[in-house]
């Protein structure tokens, strides 16, 4: 008898941790965000950031006043995000994204084809790329392998750090015209060979456009559409191995796969917005953060978008960085720095 009411008593409370540990992975992650900066000193767009440490970090973007012969810039900050400081270097392009491996080696890229490169984290030189289209997204696997795509089906490869860049396909610019043409938005890969694209198709014979997410398991050689069943541009990608990850774009559209990108499901994100990036920390906490015109957006889980927590801000929210589980950057117009807490 007593060993039933033993058997029972432990079902219980195993059962009880079960519930208890099901409710926290359950609660949304909402975080106190504080304002590292409101605005840039010039009024500067914040179009991407990145960050090698807890202290070190980097944004890049787009002047928007007096400077149009050199309206990129970068800047860096040594304190984690409270002070930025703009690097020397002229840049004769808007920069849309950039991508660090360490404190020395990065890279950005632009309007007009740009890529620039630093090896010391402070001065920028310009590599060619040998296209002429709006490049959006940059991604290196190491300090030779790396990758960049953008506008009119571009997709560009380098194996020596960026001395030489191919066009792996597009590259050219040129209206659309009657041929389907694919708009990159965002690149990931996870070694050398395997890898992730984003974007929209579109088709105007057809008059339609398609969500579009490729993948490579050859190092960009060839590509394979993943079907998403959207009709979406969508914005970024993010990958923590290679078989879980999540797209966001328009409409509030978030797409998340357990395998690699076979199957795509959507999640309910809470918002119309556009989404303009995600990051994950882990396969249960991440952030998505988007808005348009005056319209910000911030998202959180901690169930893997099972369940999204919406923020309404004022500012649009154009990326967000992880670094790790406590330091979390977003970044977004007119210069705006918000860090987790």
């Amino acid at each position: 008898m007593n060993r039933m009411k033993s058997r029972s008593t432990l079902s219980k409370n195993i059962l009880l941790i079960l519930v208890i540990t099901t409710a926290i992975i359950s609660v949304p992650v909402i975080a106190d965000w504080v304002v590292m900066q409101k605005s840039d000193p010039d009024f500067r767009d914040y179009m991407d950031v990145t960050f090698t440490s807890q202290g070190i970090g980097w944004v890049a973007g787009s002047a928007l006043a007096e400077d149009f012969e050199n309206p990129g810039f970068i800047a860096q900050t040594m304190n984690g995000g409270k002070t930025w400081q703009k690097m020397d270097t002229k840049i004769s392009a808007d920069l849309t994204g950039i991508y660090f491996l360490d404190d020395e080696n990065g890279w950005a890229v632009g309007a007009k084809g740009l890529i620039v490169n630093t090896t010391n984290g402070k001065d920028w030189d310009i590599q060619i790329s040998k296209a002429d289209t709006t490049l959006k997204s940059i991604y290196f696997v190491n300090k030779n392998v790396g990758f960049a795509v953008g506008e009119t089906d571009t997709i560009l490869k380098t194996k020596n750090g960026g001395r030489v860049w191919n066009v792996l396909d597009g590259g050219i610019v040129g209206a659309i015209g009657d041929e389907p043409a694919s708009m990159f938005s965002a690149i990931q890969f996870i070694d050398e060979n395997i890898g992730w694209i984003v974007g929209i198709n579109v088709n105007p014979q057809a008059k339609n456009q398609k969500s579009i997410i490729q993948m490579t398991t050859d190092g960009g050689e060839t590509w394979q559409n993943q079907e998403t069943e959207k009709e979406d541009i969508l914005e970024d990608i993010f990958f923590l191995d290679d078989s879980v990850g999540w797209a966001v774009g328009e409409n509030g559209v978030i797409l998340h796969t357990t395998n690699g990108g076979n199957q795509w499901r959507e999640q309910d994100s809470g918002t119309i917005e556009t989404l303009r990036s995600v990051r994950f920390v882990d396969k249960y906490t991440g952030w998505a953060v988007g808005g348009d015109l005056g319209v910000g957006v911030i998202l959180s889980t901690n169930n893997g978008g099972k369940k999204w927590e919406l923020e309404d801000k004022k500012e649009n929210m154009i990326k967000v960085f992880v670094f790790d589980k406590d330091n979390v950057w977003i970044a977004g117009a007119r210069g705006l720095i918000l860090k987790a807490q």
